[in-house]
């Protein structure tokens, strides 16, 4: 009797022990779950997703080591509890000197069809290019962080890992765009309803809301169109007359 008593609780241990251990996570599988309704997403050729990408440009998005003084990061604007946007008029730049804008949502930029505000850059992997130069933002040269990084052992060997060469600024930017394409949304309770079947994720006046939004009525839904609620267009909005 005193036997069995001991195998239980032997059992019992084991089973109390498995049910803790967190299952294991396919980063690859999970990091670019597409949401239902939405479109696959385009990978350019030589920069497909990877978990050692992902990874790496990830651990590239906090490094401050991209402003030239060492004090802001990508993710010091880009705040992933603000929809990695910013939530002041201004973003800082390098050294915290004041920029000309504030740091837009990144949520589902691996949609968009251009970058920067006057829409002229085709591809995240240039666009990264842009804040990194820029005065009033990291104010600093790509191939000075570059060398900088590639000095540094572990971002050499992540390098290696990823894209089988030394860390140069052709790693720096597919990094970090492939890690920036990850960040996608799709399971808001619009999502929910919409997209999922799920009749009782928004209530009835929100219900009639979306109604009056698709309809001719309003025709919100003509700009505001699609999964993102963007037609990509740019438009005169009037604000030059205020």
């Amino acid at each position: 009797m005193k036997n069995l008593w001991v195998l239980i609780l032997i059992v019992i241990a084991i089973s109390i022990f498995a049910c803790s251990k967190d299952p294991k996570i396919d980063l690859d599988e999970q990091l670019m779950l597409i949401p239902e309704g939405f479109p696959s997403i385009n990978f350019p050729d030589g920069n497909e997703f990877t978990k050692e990408r992902w990874l790496l440009g990830k651990k590239l998005f906090y490094d401050k080591r991209l402003s030239k003084s060492k004090s802001i990061s990508c993710g010091s604007c880009h705040k992933p509890e603000l929809a990695f946007s910013d939530n002041v008029a201004l973003s800082d730049g390098d050294n915290f000197e004041k920029g000309t804008s504030n740091a837009p949502s990144l949520v589902n930029v691996a949609y968009h069809p251009y970058y920067t505000r006057a829409g002229g850059i085709p591809t995240l992997e240039m666009q990264i290019l842009v804040p990194i130069q820029e005065h009033n933002e990291f104010n600093h040269n790509i191939v000075d962080i570059a060398m900088e990084l590639d000095a540094d052992s572990e971002y050499h060997r992540n390098a290696l890992e990823s894209y089988n060469r030394d860390f140069d600024p052709y790693v720096l930017t597919r990094a970090l765009s492939n890690f920036e394409r990850s960040l996608i949304s799709g399971n808001s309770r619009f999502d929910m309803y919409y997209y999922q079947g799920k009749k009782n994720a928004i209530s009835a006046g929100e219900i009639r809301g979306l109604n009056l939004f698709m309809s001719t009525k309003t025709n919100c839904s003509q700009c505001h169109s699609g999964f993102n609620f963007s037609n990509y267009t740019f438009q005169n909005n009037g604000l030059y007359e205020s």
